[in-house]
């Protein structure tokens, strides 16, 4: 009853006290010009429809970015790129994957504009990062709203819209495979429970929170109902690692969070059929791969192992560049390669990749492609994780961030998770935003301390 009586408080108190709240650092929104305010308002609609409506992110984004590539021009004499810290490092995960093709393709002689029509899409990140910096929005307001209605939208596109019948019972859209649906809506849903969390921790209760709490479970339903195991093992970790931020927990109480954690997995796992199924399938695959030599069945799992190998392979004789997009054809089939893998298994993973972020980058454009996934997912965590040491006011965007990336990892074990238009853009946005954030946060500190 308490909390209740306290929550019922909460919405109708003032939250001024707050300013990590606030939509604008220092700022007014009357006080914004016309492209200002046209430009935040492109780049919040961006991500809503995404799940629901084929090219509207692609389309969307695209003028967004041209609104705020005309307004950093027309400001270009006010704007200090040096004084905006990490600006090197941060413009890298912008720039890298794109860089990394053109190494590719010049250390290998082979140019071929196909690789940069989706990678290239990483490059609207970088102005859009400097323009949200400059602007000095909160754009973790955004996503506490952006979010909840993608996975809304992706609901009833799912069931009533767009529905695509293409992959029997799986839930997804007809623009959408399965796998993807399933990560994307689960790494929504946790950057809501992330976000729900903080508000809950800092007793900063609304409607809001409440939306991301039924959104987060809306987003753990459809990614259950995807049929896609693919991100799933972020679950347990978002959990934990999010109480631990909050709450800092000592040894004991860390088990206790532990153990709620994985009573909750198990629950899930006896209630749900599709969880028990997809698991069980999973456990018994992994059992009967011939680890110890032999070629392994067809199935699920014992294809993204297969898949591994042959990537290393591939990966193996081409380090330093990689074969682009399909350049090892000449060693695909390769007598060591048929003591453990079958026809299907090669034909596969040369028409529709490795199955694995990873994987599919570094046999594409070699240690630059692998370079260039371990600087996307690791630079902006490493951020995010030093936001947390810097007070109160910087959890919600550093636990946001960590539950969104965390479960690109995942998912990207299993999956390409960058290699569509529309998957570059929504995490292109999603971190410059939470970036621009956290460092314009920093900035406020500085400048008040």
């Amino acid at each position: 009853m308490q909390f209740l009586a306290s929550f019922k408080n909460k919405i109708h108190r003032s939250r001024s006290e707050d300013t990590s709240e606030k939509l604008l650092f220092g700022r007014q929104w009357k006080s914004l010009v016309l492209l200002e305010k046209l430009g935040i308002i492109l780049i919040a609609l961006s991500p809503t429809l995404y799940l629901g409506m084929k090219h509207w992110i692609t389309n969307l984004s695209i003028l967004a970015v041209l609104v705020v590539i005309y307004h950093l021009y027309q400001v270009r004499d006010k704007l200090n790129l040096k004084q905006i810290p990490y600006i090197r490092a941060i413009a890298l995960v912008f720039i890298i994957y794109t860089a990394a093709i053109m190494i590719s393709q010049m250390g290998r002689l082979d140019f071929t504009y196909k690789p940069y029509l989706d990678q290239s899409r990483w490059l609207i990140g970088l102005p859009i990062f400097i323009f949200l910096y400059y602007v000095r929005i909160n754009f973790v307001k955004i996503l506490d709203w952006v979010a909840p209605i993608c996975i809304f939208v992706a609901y009833v596109s799912s069931v009533y819209l767009n529905p695509s019948d293409a992959w029997g019972e799986r839930a997804t859209v007809s623009h959408i495979d399965p796998l993807a649906f399933g990560f994307l809506n689960l790494s929504l849903g946790l950057m809501c429970f992330a976000s729900a969390a903080v508000d809950i921790y800092k007793k900063n209760y609304s409607i809001n929170t409440v939306i991301k709490l039924f959104t987060f479970a809306l987003g753990v339903y459809l990614s259950i109902k995807s049929g896609s195991r693919t991100g799933w093992a972020a679950l347990p970790v978002v959990f934990v690692l999010v109480s631990c931020i909050l709450y800092r927990p000592n040894f004991w109480k860390g088990i206790v969070f532990f153990l709620f954690a994985s009573a909750t997995i198990v629950g899930l796992y006896q209630v749900n059929h599709i969880v028990k199924s997809r698991v069980d399938v999973m456990l018994l695959e992994l059992m009967q791969y011939p680890w110890m030599g032999g070629v392994a069945a067809d199935n699920s799992v014992s294809l993204r192992i297969t898949f591994y190998r042959l990537g290393y392979y591939y990966f193996s004789h081409s380090p330093l560049f990689g074969w682009g997009e399909r350049g090892y054809a000449e060693i695909k089939d390769a007598a060591e390669l048929m003591t453990y893998s079958t026809q299907y298994a090669r034909d596969f993973a040369f028409g529709a990749l490795f199955h694995s972020e990873w994987v599919t980058q570094s046999v594409r454009f070699g240690i630059f492609g692998l370079l260039g996934v371990f600087w996307v997912f690791f630079l902006p965590i490493r951020l995010f994780v030093s936001f947390i040491k810097s007070g109160n006011d910087y959890f919600k965007v550093a636990c946001m961030g960590l539950a969104y990336l965390i479960c690109q990892i995942a998912a990207s074990m299993s999956d390409e998770v960058f290699n569509s238009k529309g998957m570059i853009t929504l995490s292109a946005i999603i971190i410059a935003g939470l970036l621009a954030t956290g460092l314009s946060l920093l900035g406020r500190r500085t400048a008040e301390g």
